[in-house]
């Protein structure tokens, strides 16, 4: 029993002694320390984000053994130090802005510190900075429409108009940015807002081609972060090109199957730049030579890397179009198109076949409309009565089929002579029909056939011979007086080829196209001669519009 209580009063003296024993090591510890003093820490600490960027402040507090602020981040892989001048007794705002950061959420540690190896306790927060992933989500504005309002055929740029589509939610201002295509120099602008329209100068026409691409982007400023932030670009580009070939149509016609073909040469189409990821899509501005795109039409060529055309879309709304066996091609080094295609139409199909070379001639204009100005009827072509056709006819019109002109029919004159105010080497020339429901288009007093005559000068003094306006009776002949002949044109019969009635009010709104021969010198006063319009008299007709354009001849 004695050696029991003896061992237990050993084992718990040790025990003690032990326990002593670590006490004293923690009081050295402590001894050893001296008097250790820990600086203040940072107060109040926010972070603000950026772009590859973000900006911390904080407020120091009066402690005057403050020198530097350490800034931790990256699991304190990296570090900067921000040295702390005193400006004022007190609490004082201090801040840092980190640069080069990767896009995420930061985790920053600041702690401050001197010389003496003083140290403050630890303070943190996080903060994201954005790149972009986030400038990816953001949308620049779109661009609703460009136009071509001039080309420079020497150096291969173009006058482009852009028309703005609405201002995304939460940007202040669009940034468009471009290269001079004669200078190199490169242009930048800021659009605000209210800015509806925007016209570049000197862009360049080579499809494809870094420099002359237009890049779009929008500028954000978020509440929070220090830095505006910009969506990424889209490019934009409107590149112009000649196409010349020929459209042949297989369909019935009048019930049996016929083929007829349509050639043109030099016949003006651009191409807009509409996706830049895998392949690059361009929308077309015409089918063959048919009218352009302005009416439901969507035609779209895709190209490949290796350097092959798909080809789809629709040719007003119905008609499917569609790539002819895939033979389509482009010539990276020309930039020369190589087409086939089809164009599937209700009574048959249309296959075109056509070259597309980057537009080598100055950008055509148009001319003054002859109808839509009286004064630009030349008096003494047999005296011919030109009445407006809003005169001619009551009631409701479909649209863009509401207005024209008739000849009276007081003689047997199949022509009108007008002035088009200026001289002009013509390209082509686009015929409206007048009538008053779709039956009309084709129907009554519309011209199905024409000549077009032109002349650079009249020559004042024969004004009132009557043999001045003689006409030639054989279409392949010649006025006399030199006039010059400008071609033999054919209104295409929608109506015969099992067309719907929308395909044919579509034609009838776009207009007839007609190529004027290549040949044909400058002219400024046009004679139109009417050879067709299913009337016994040729001298009563009906004519909705005509357009001519071409180069003026300075």
């Amino acid at each position: 029993m004695k050696k029991i209580i003896i061992l237990f009063v050993w084992s718990l003296s040790a025990a003690l002694i032990s326990s002593c024993d670590k006490m004293n090591d923690i009081h050295q510890k402590y001894v050893d320390m001296g008097d250790r003093v820990y600086l203040g820490k940072t107060d109040s600490l926010i972070g603000f984000s950026g772009v590859g960027r973000v900006k911390l402040v904080w407020y120091a507090n009066a402690d005057p053994k403050l020198e530097t602020t350490v800034i931790y981040w990256n699991t304190r892989r990296d570090s900067i130090e921000k040295p702390f001048k005193r400006e004022q007794n007190g609490v004082q705002k201090d801040s840092v802005i980190i640069e080069g950061l990767p896009e995420g959420l930061n985790f920053f540690e600041l702690v401050n510190k001197n010389q003496r190896g003083e140290r403050s306790l630890m303070t943190s927060v996080e903060v994201r900075s954005y790149g972009d992933t986030y400038a990816s989500g953001l949308k620049a504005r779109p661009v609703t429409k460009m136009l071509c309002t001039g080309f420079n055929p020497t150096t291969q740029s173009s006058t482009i108009k852009i028309v703005w589509g609405d201002v995304p939610m939460g940007s202040v201002n669009t940034k468009l940015a471009y290269k001079k295509r004669t200078t190199g120099e490169v242009v930048v602008l800021d659009v605000s807002g209210t800015e509806t329209e925007t016209t570049l100068t000197d862009v360049g026409n080579r499809l494809e081609h870094p420099d002359d691409i237009l890049y779009v982007s929008s500028v954000y400023a978020p509440d929070g972060l220090i830095d505006p932030v910009e969506s990424l670009n889209r490019n934009e580009q409107l590149v112009h090109y000649l196409a010349t070939g020929k459209r042949i149509e297989n369909t019935v016609y009048e019930g049996s199957e016929t083929t007829f073909t349509f050639t043109y040469t030099h016949q003006e189409k651009s191409l807009r730049l509409v996706n830049t990821t895998g392949n690059r899509v361009y929308d077309c501005s015409r089918v063959a030579e048919l009218s352009p795109t302005t009416t439901g039409t969507s035609f779209r060529m895709n190209l490949s890397d290796d350097h092959k055309v798909g080809v789809n879309g629709y040719y007003v709304e119905i008609n499917e179009i569609s790539d002819a066996e895939s033979t389509s091609t482009y010539d990276p080094t020309t930039r020369n198109f190589d087409m086939r295609y089809t164009v599937k139409t209700n009574g048959g199909s249309y296959t075109i076949e056509e070259t597309l070379v980057p537009k080598t001639t100055p950008f055509e204009k148009e001319a003054a409309k002859p109808f839509g100005d009286l004064r630009a009827i030349i008096p003494g072509d047999n005296n011919t009565e030109i009445l407006p056709f809003s005169y001619a006819f009551d009631g409701i019109h479909y649209p863009a089929l509401d207005h024209g002109w008739l000849p009276n029919g007081v003689s047997e004159s199949p022509s009108v002579t007008f002035d088009l105010m200026k001289k002009m080497k013509l390209t082509r020339l686009v015929l409206w029909p007048a009538a008053r429901n779709v039956t009309e288009v084709f129907d009554y007093f519309n011209v199905m056939k024409f000549e077009i005559w032109g002349i650079a000068e009249l020559d004042e003094s024969k004004l009132s011979n009557a043999a001045y306006w003689d006409d030639a009776a054989d279409p392949a002949g010649t006025f006399k007086e030199d006039w010059v002949y400008l071609g033999f044109h054919e209104v295409e019969r929608l109506d015969k080829r099992n067309a719907t009635n929308q395909e044919i009010l579509n034609r009838a709104i776009d207009g007839n196209h007609f190529i004027i021969p290549e040949s044909a010198g400058p002219v400024r006063y046009i004679r139109f001669y009417n050879r067709d319009n299913q009337y016994s008299n040729p001298g009563y007709f009906w004519i909705g519009e005509l357009s001519f354009f071409g180069y003026v001849q300075e």
